[in-house]
Parts: structure tokens; C-alpha cells; sequence
């Protein structure tokens, strides 16, 4: 319905209020026909027939009820006066401010909204900057952990090599091991214990250091050299002085590649006797040095060995003791081989010995030849003894330690006092007295006449 209007006369004389008694428009002036045609979706009302204080307050009137359905236009009480529906072309600078106050309560309004909603949104906001930040975090500190280790000390014999892994029991990492190295290497050949340093690095180049004692056991005994003996070889053989020869530190190391052995003075192809030189260094610096004689003759050894070795096997049997074998050697050899002025002394025992093996017979010589070797090839413990040089004639015979009950005189030639098992076993007082009676049997002739200064620790 179109609505046409025209200012009454009522109004034409209308002059603006005061602002200081001015007051709110009463609808209730307003003719009832404006404020029905306000209800239309257009808001078209006649603006001829309203005091501009009547049109003001019909502008409050559609905008509160705007208000109050919610906003369903979207205008704001400005908006209605920028679409030419009200009569802010004509407000004066009260009316003006009064608009720019409900607008500004408007955005206010909108802007605020409801403090439980708004507590609700900045909880959760926080919630999730907290639950990114803790999902960062950890990953950066999973990636970043470094690896963990069980440690413990070690212990190694000086000189010994040793490697971190054997500080460690336990590696404790979700990665690859990189690597696990000594921070410094340690010293194996100090005399002291001494702290290490073990690094421990991952794939993701974490790395963690950690300590441990090295303990170092200290040797202080020389090392020890086995196997060597006197050595016997035919003129012209060959020689292997190492063969059998081992040694090792106080520890029980070996150290048998380390074994030096100087031969320099043996020449094979000359009879005579020669030295041999044995020495080691351990790790510390202890040595060992041992010499031992080797013999060069002109027979062949290898079968006076076997000779020797078949008469011992006929002689000897399981369970004796070693005083009981010198017993059985002693008994041998003084009723199997006999005395021959005719023989004479070889140029070594070996000689001489393959002689008694082959004729079964000789002088002291001779005798003593044969014994020394059953005894050594018997595991006896025996060395020469000799009388003193210049006396009218030469003898030859052992001293023998048997089970270790000391070293006693052992003599296997035959005597013109017949003396028979005596000189199997004898001690220095009773060499003495059989000398003695010998020189009253013969007046001149000294028998066990030796060099004390030379052969100590004989049984008195």
C-alpha cells in the first residue's frame, strides 16, 4: 500500500527543543498510521508528515526491532540512514552523536559476545598450543637423547692391549652406534692405575663420555726360559738350538718369538765344546739369560742314544724313584762294562761313551761317560767332577741329586779296594775317608782329592 503524506499544519510551526530540556519522543504522538506503515519490509513511511524529532525516534523504533529479530537485515541504525530510509540527512549533531552511540554499542556488543564461550575458546587455544609445543619438544628431545652405558673397571697385565668395549657391559641407545672410542688412549705399560675416557656417539651424532679405572697388574720377576740342555751333534750335523726351547713372562705370556740366542762360537764342523747364550726381555724391561754347552763329536750321537735308551728300558721300571734308579745305573755299569788301561780318553763324553757302548769296556773315563748319559737320559740331576790337576793321575767322576736329597758323589769305576756299592751314593766325609785309605794302600795316590772352592754344596 502506497502511502502519500503531506506535513500537517499542526507542525509547520514546529522549532527545535533546547538540548538541555529536550526529551525522548513519546510514540504515543506519533499518528498511528506512521507506525503502521513502518511495518512493512520496504520501512517506507512519509517524511513530510514528521517533525524531524518524530522521525528520529520512528528511526529508533525499526532499528531496536531489528534489534530484537536478530539483526535479519544487517543494517545498523547508520546504514539506515546511508539507504535514504531515514531522516539522518536532516539530523542535527545530537541526533548524529546519538546514532554513532548505538553503533558503537553495537559493534561493542558483537565484539564481546558471551564471557563463557570466550573463556571456553582461549582454554582450548591454549590446550592446543600446549599439546604442539609438548609433541615438538618431544620430538626434538627423543632425537637429541645421547646414548647411556653401563661402566665398569678393567683389569690387564702391563703391556696387555685393551679396548673401550671391554669398559663397557651395557649400551643403552634407541639408534646406531656411531662409534665408542677413548677420549685419550690409555697407557697399558704405566705402573699405575689411571682413569679413562670412553665416548659413546650415535647415529644422530649424540655423544656422551663416560669414566672408568684401568687397574694394571705389575710383573716383578724375570721371565723364564724352558727346554734348553746340552746339546750333542756328530761333526758336520746341523744344529736347531731353538728346537724345544720356550719362554715366557711372569705372567705365563709367551715370549718364545722373542727369544734371542747367540751361537756365534759354535762351529759344528770342529770337535770341542761351546757355548751357547739364551737371553729374553719381558715387557718391562726384566731379563733372563741362560748358557748352556753344546758338543761337537765325532760319532754318532743319535745311536748311543738309542744303545743307551735300550739298556735303560731293560733297567728301569714304572715307579721307581730316582735314588732308585741311580741304584739301578750304578749296579749296571759296574757289572756290565769292565776296566781297560788300554782305552784311552776320547775328545768328549760322547766318545768315550760309544766306546763303553761298543766294547763295553774302558778307563774312568770311559765309566764316567756312559754313566753321565743314562743318568741325564733318566731325568737325574748330575755334573762332572774332577781331581785336582796335577796330581799323579787323572779321575773323573758325578755328583748326583736325586729326588733333591742333596748333592752326593757317584763313581762307577772299579777300585783296588773294592769298594763296590759304596761309591754309588756317598757323602763328602765319606769321599774323604775312601781317600784316605787309598793313599794308605798306595802311599801316592790321591783319589777324591778335588777343588772345594769349585764344587760346593755337596753333602758334608
Amino acid at each position: 500500500m502506497k502511502i502519500v503524506s503531506s506535513r500537517s499544519s499542526k507542525y509547520k510551526n514546529h522549532s527545535p527543543v533546547k538540548k538541555s530540556n529536550r526529551r525522548e519522543p513519546d510514540l504515543s504522538e506519533l499518528p498511528q498510521r506512521h507506525v503502521q506503515a513502518a511495518e512493512p519490509q520496504s520501512y517506507s513511511y512519509p517524511k513530510a508528515d514528521l517533525t524531524p524529532a518524530q522521525q528520529a525516534a520512528l528511526q529508533n523504533v525499526l532499528y531496536k526491532k531489528d534489534i530484537s529479530s536478530g539483526q535479519s537485515r544487517g543494517y545498523t541504525q547508520g546504514q539506515y540512514a546511508a539507504q535514504g530510509q531515514g531522516p539522518a540527512q536532516r539530523q542535527g549533531p545530537a541526533q548524529r552523536r546519538r546514532t554513532d552511540i548505538h553503533e558503537y554499542s553495537d559493534r561493542k556488543l558483537r565484539k564481546k559476545g558471551s564471557p563463557v564461550l570466550s573463556f571456553i575458546i582461549t582454554m582450548m587455544v591454549i590446550v592446543v598450543l600446549a599439546t604442539v609445543a609438548y609433541v615438538i619438544w618431544s620430538r626434538w628431545s627423543f632425537f637429541n637423547t645421547p646414548p647411556d652405558a653401563q661402566i665398569v673397571d678393567h683389569t690387564i697385565l702391563i703391556g696387555q692391549s685393551v679396548t673401550p668395549m671391554d669398559f663397557i657391559e651395557e649400551i643403552i641407545c634407541e639408534f646406531e652406534i656411531l662409534s665408542v672410542e677413548f677420549v685419550e688412549t690409555p697407557n697399558v705399560l704405566a705402573h699405575t692405575n689411571q682413569t679413562v675416557e670412553i665416548k659413546i656417539t650415535d647415529e644422530h651424532e649424540n655423544s656422551a663420555v663416560f669414566e672408568a679405572t684401568l687397574i694394571i697388574r705389575i710383573n716383578t720377576s724375570p721371565p723364564v726360559i724352558e727346554g734348553t740342555d746340552t746339546i750333542v751333534s756328530q761333526k758336520g750335523n746341523s744344529l736347531f738350538f731353538r728346537q724345544g726351547v720356550t719362554a715366557r713372562d711372569d705372567f705365563g705370556r709367551n715370549l718364545t718369538d722373542e727369544l734371542e740366542i747367540d751361537s756365534s762360537s759354535v762351529n759344528h764342523n770342529e770337535v770341542g765344546d761351546y757355548v751357547v747364550v739364551y737371553s729374553v726381555k719381558d715387557i718391562t724391561g726384566l731379563t733372563t739369560r741362560i748358557t748352556e754347552t753344546v758338543r761337537i763329536v765325532n760319532v754318532d750321537v743319535e745311536y748311543v742314544h738309542r744303545e743307551i735308551d735300550k739298556v735303560l728300558g731293560e733297567i728301569i721300571t714304572d715307579g721307581m724313584t730316582q735314588r732308585q734308579k741311580v741304584g739301578a745305573i750304578h749296579n749296571w755299569v759296574t757289572t756290565k762294562i769292565i776296566y781297560a788301561h788300554t782305552i784311552g780318553a776320547g775328545e768328549s763324553v760322547y766318545e768315550d761313551a760309544y766306546r763303553a757302548v761298543m766294547d763295553r769296556a774302558g778307563n774312568c773315563f770311559n765309566f764316567y761317560a756312559i754313566s753321565e748319559i743314562m743318568l741325564t737320559r733318566s731325568g737325574i740331576p748330575n755334573k762332572p767332577i774332577e781331581r785336582i790337576p796335577g796330581t799323579p793321575t787323572r779321575h773323573r767322576w758325578s755328583l748326583v741329586n736325586p729326588d733333591g736329597l742333596g748333592w752326593h758323589h757317584f763313581d762307577t769305576t772299579p777300585n783296588r779296594l773294592q769298594l763296590g756299592s759304596q761309591t754309588e751314593f756317598f757323602t763328602d766325609s765319606q769321599a774323604r775317608e775312601f781317600t784316605r785309605r787309598f793313599v794308605e794302600y798306595n802311599g801316592t795316590l790321591d783319589y777324591f782329592t778335588y777343588d772345594h772352592t769349585l764344587y760346593t754344596g755337596i753333602v758334608p
